[in-house]
């Protein structure tokens, strides 16, 4: 019986005297095996190293949350430091001092890099370093240090902190198939953050003391492996070399007439070969005049590995984050209790879990969808993947607007919560944070999934044309142009949920969002419209003047030209737009108010 076994085992039959050996069988298919396991190998690399980058990030972010914080929580056993915020006037007054002098900070290391428009970053830096005020007074109270467990495990965290998760254990899962993980981490170090890597070096070099050249040690300090851009100046005809001694120099030394326009320029990216010795300790110039000359050497400082900088850029917006969350719950209770009653309500609805499937159905299909335009698919997968999930998340504000608050007014429901000791001040912020929130949990996942999908993009593309395999720089350039637009997109939908709240306090559900797409639409087209308004009578220009005041200009959120030719959008301008966000939502929300205050709630 087991010899019949094993034969039917061994052979099985296909039909009309046809058979397959089952050990051919596993022979091919371990054949098989090996075949696909060969071509993933061959572009894991290029998928797994930005995913990995991304994670290292975040890791880097958990870190330094636990790392300041937990120092914080010690310092909050000191008991002057512990109940410092237990008076909350005395608590918002002292991070409000705290606050300034991170501000102050802030703006004197980072203005001078803002050029021409560094007033665009004042803001920016403000809000950055009020943050970190409040930050630092509450996270030294003594009820943050008992509370760290259940403020992690409530309302929008675990969903946020779960979605970081996912991503960190999907990047710390393909470890072993990442491109030099070793010299990417060597190079955080490296990264600038107080600075923008620029250092000049000043060499006064004395004349020779004879006919015969002498060389002087330059007696500068630089680290070549970070050097960038290199640009060498001199007021005097110079000659740089690799060693005092003509004899063992090991190449020619290079001449350095004076004048702006004779300078020598090297880029690391041209592959050519630097004008100085790696190591300072053997560059030395030859002064050929009679006065002594001043050479002026600006390196621009990278990393070795420049993607680095992404680490320390995703880590900076994760303790950011955490910290206002952690500041706004602490500093203002009323508001969060209220923010984290609707984000919770919100989320539980049957419409959320809708938008979110439909969401990462849509861009797991514009991954694999063919486009058909010779080479440009990824822009489009880019473009359609943002402005799906800023439509679901506009979508999700106007509705959650209309349910939780036109609803909760027409239902007596807000009758109730303000006959507690919450203001209508603090019914209206909460009732929009809320919203916010848990708009902000329908962008992180949704924006996980699309980074994925651009990570994996650009192998699909090759794979599909039958063209080379990218390198994985090419995934982590679309994934770092792809994170401001989502940014600004989010800056978009944050506009468009305050004008949806402040409308809720008058309308009903269905006019609310016929008069926020009104909004959209129009606010799309203010500056095309003040554009044309130049060449037309003057009640047209009037009107169109008087729409792009009476309307945001939501143009401002549109990067359409930068995301269609592939550019970077630059943080100062992303600094302008969320100039732009605080004063419109500061304007909306005093509107809210203004409708909101005689409202009859009985």
């Amino acid at each position: 019986m087991i010899a019949g076994l094993t034969d039917a085992f061994s052979s099985v039959s296909l039909g009309r005297g046809q058979s397959i050996s089952l050990v051919d069988s596993l022979s091919t298919g371990s054949l098989d095996s090996f075949l696909i396991l060969g071509q993933m190998g061959k572009w894991m690399p290029t998928f797994a190293t930005p995913i990995w980058v991304l994670s290292v990030g975040l890791l880097l972010g958990v870190v330094g949350v636990a790392v300041i914080y937990g120092v914080l929580s010690l310092l909050s056993l000191v008991p002057a430091l512990g109940t410092i915020a237990d008076r909350p006037r005395q608590g918002v007054t002292l991070s409000l001092i705290a606050g300034a002098i991170f501000s102050a900070t802030l703006c004197v290391i980072y203005l001078p890099q803002g050029g021409d428009n560094r007033q665009l970053l004042l803001l920016p830096l403000i809000t950055i370093g009020m943050g970190l005020g409040f930050g630092l007074i509450y996270g030294m109270w003594h009820r943050t240090r008992n509370e760290w467990f259940s403020m992690l495990s409530e309302g929008v965290m675990p969903y946020l902190l779960g979605t970081a998760g996912v991503f960190v254990l999907l990047g710390m899962a393909m470890t072993p198939f990442v491109e030099d993980p070793r010299g990417i981490l060597e190079s955080i170090p490296s990264v600038n953050v107080m600075s923008d890597g620029t250092q000049v070096e000043v060499a006064t070099i004395q004349p020779a003391s004879s006919d015969e050249p002498e060389f002087f040690p330059a007696g500068i300090d630089y680290n070549f492996r970070n050097v960038a851009e290199l640009t060498i100046q001199s007021d005097k005809k110079v000659f740089l070399a690799d060693s005092a001694d003509p004899a063992a120099f090991s190449r020619s030394p290079v001449e350095l007439n004076p004048g702006s326009s004779e300078a020598i320029k090297y880029r690391y990216q041209d592959r050519e070969q630097p004008p100085i010795p790696g190591d300072p300790g053997k560059l030395h110039v030859y002064n050929q005049e009679i006065d002594p000359a001043r050479v002026v050497f600006t390196f621009k400082n990278l990393p070795q590995v420049p993607q680095a900088s992404s680490i320390v850029f995703i880590a900076i917006i994760f303790f950011l984050t955490m910290t206002a969350l952690m500041a706004t719950r602490q500093a203002a209770p009323r508001v969060w209790a209220l923010a984290l009653s609707t984000a919770k309500n919100e989320m539980a609805q049957p419409l959320y879990l809708l938008l979110l499937a439909m969401g990462i159905f849509g861009v797991l299909l514009f991954g694999i969808f063919p486009f058909n335009t010779l080479g440009d698919d990824i822009r489009l997968l880019k473009d359609s993947g943002v402005t799906l999930i800023m439509i679901m998340g506009m979508l999700l504000a106007v509705w959650s607007a209309g349910t939780s608050v036109s609803e909760e007014i027409e239902g007596r429901t807000a009758l109730t919560v303000l006959s507690k000791p919450v203001s209508r001040r603090s019914f209206i912020l909460g009732k929009y944070a809320g919203i916010m929130l848990s708009v902000l949990v329908l962008f992180v996942i949704l924006s996980a999934v699309l980074l994925v999908v651009l990570s994996y993009k650009p192998i699909y593309d090759a794979r599909e044309t039958s063209e080379k395999l990218p390198v994985w720089q090419v995934g982590h350039e679309e994934i770092m142009t792809t994170l401001p637009v989502l940014g600004l997109y989010f800056m978009e939908t944050m506009a468009i949920g305050g004008v949806a709240v402040a409308l809720a306090t008058r309308l009903p559900l269905l006019a609310n969002f016929i008069t926020c797409f009104s909004i959209y639409v129009i606010g799309n087209l203010t500056s095309p419209l003040v554009a044309s308004a130049k060449e037309n009578t003057e009640l047209v220009g009037f009107v169109g003047k008087l729409i792009a005041v009476v309307v945001p200009n939501l143009n401002s959120f549109n990067v359409q030209a930068a995301m269609d030719s592939g550019s970077a959008v630059p943080l100062i301008y992303l600094a302008g737009v969320f100039n732009y966000l605080v004063v419109f939502v500061i304007a909306v929300w005093m509107l809210a108010m203004l409708l909101f205050e005689d409202r009859d709630l009985a």
